[in-house]
């Protein structure tokens, strides 16, 4: 199909055979439970992989908010420093660069939705495992 098959009132005009490609994978997608024992023990280090490849990302996403926590801190000390005393512009750097930073740990060690679900998907295959008595 070419662009002279389009008209300008949005209809089709095909004259022939007309075959459309999507280059999807005719793979059928099943559930967990009707997975054999060695799918299953195939599938899991696969997704725990996933967890730990999104957790790389998440670092390397939150590199630049741990400098600037670091960059906001240390010109704070030196802020101070200079001045002989602590003063309101000393105190807003440091509260930011502590809230900055507390909130990258926490991005950082709290999973997000991807890794949950990826997990809960490892703790899936466990339990059919343990019902199967393969582990």
């Amino acid at each position: 199909m070419k662009l002279r098959d389009f008209n300008n009132n949005g209809k089709i005009n095909v004259s022939g055979d007309f075959n459309v490609t999507d280059n999807s994978h005719n793979q059928e997608h099943k559930l967990l439970i009707h997975c054999s024992n060695e799918e299953l023990l195939q599938e899991r280090p696969f997704r725990q992989e996933n967890i730990w490849l999104e957790q790389e990302r998440k670092v390397k996403r939150l590199k630049p908010f741990y400098a600037l926590s670091v960059i906001l801190f240390v010109t704070a000390a030196v802020w101070a420093n200079l001045n002989g005393k602590t003063d309101l512009a000393s105190l807003i750097m440091g509260a930011a660069s502590l809230f900055i930073g507390f909130q990258s740990l926490k991005a950082t060690f709290e999973q997000n939705a991807f890794q949950r679900e990826e997990q809960n998907v490892v703790n899936e295959i466990g339990e059919i495992l343990k019902q199967r008595r393969v582990e």
